[in-house]
């Protein structure tokens, strides 16, 4: 009897689920498909049923990421724009972020060491993601401040690459200092957030 439709999304969804952690921990170079679909508890087989490349499921790994972020969810509603992306950047720019908590990892952030060394399917796909989470910014802060397109890339610019820095210190109170400063440096430029 064939799969369904719902339990083929579910295995992609796991597949794509666990080779972003195991992507994020150990690089494109890192992983192979035996270790990611016995890390899936599936067999080698399954993952072409899915994917033609390891290529292609990295870059549908970090689209899969993206799409789940809190940046990517509605705004709820009762909650301005201003309020929601305050809540945005304190929750990008948080220990639980750095410590790789799973429904906050931002590919991003994750996988900048990495991306540079990929391909340019990769590549592509890494700043596809970029340029939508500033689109996103853009358009919660231009709705009440005068920030422009130069202010909001420096302030993605800078929350990427203060979490990734903050993942490979060793000190808590140097990863809050540092977090704490980019809140703060971003809220200004992002009208006083």
């Amino acid at each position: 009897m064939p799969y369904t439709k719902a339990h083929k999304n579910n295995t992609r969804e796991r597949i794509l689920e666990s080779s972003f952690r195991l992507f994020a921990m150990k690089g494109f170079e890192g992983v192979t498909i035996d270790v990611l679909m016995n890390d899936c508890g599936l067999t080698r087989g399954a993952f072409y049923a899915h994917f033609k490349s390891k290529t292609e499921l990295y870059s549908e790994a970090l689209k899969f990421r993206a799409n789940s972020t809190k940046l990517a969810n509605l705004k709820p509603e009762g909650v301005s724009n201003k309020q929601w992306l305050c809540l945005l950047l304190n929750t990008y720019l948080s220990l639980e972020h750095v410590s790789g908590e799973r429904s906050l990892s931002c590919p991003l952030a994750f996988l900048a060491t990495d991306i540079n060394m990929q391909d340019k399917t990769i590549k592509t796909a890494y700043s596809d993601v970029y340029y939508g989470m500033n689109t996103a910014i853009m358009k919660y802060a231009s709705s009440y401040c005068d920030c422009d397109e130069q202010d909001v890339f420096s302030v993605t610019a800078m929350m990427i690459g203060a979490v990734a820095i903050a993942r490979t210190l060793q000190s808590k109170e140097s990863i809050e200092h540092l977090l704490a400063a980019c809140r703060r440096e971003a809220g200004i430029k992002l009208g006083g957030i």
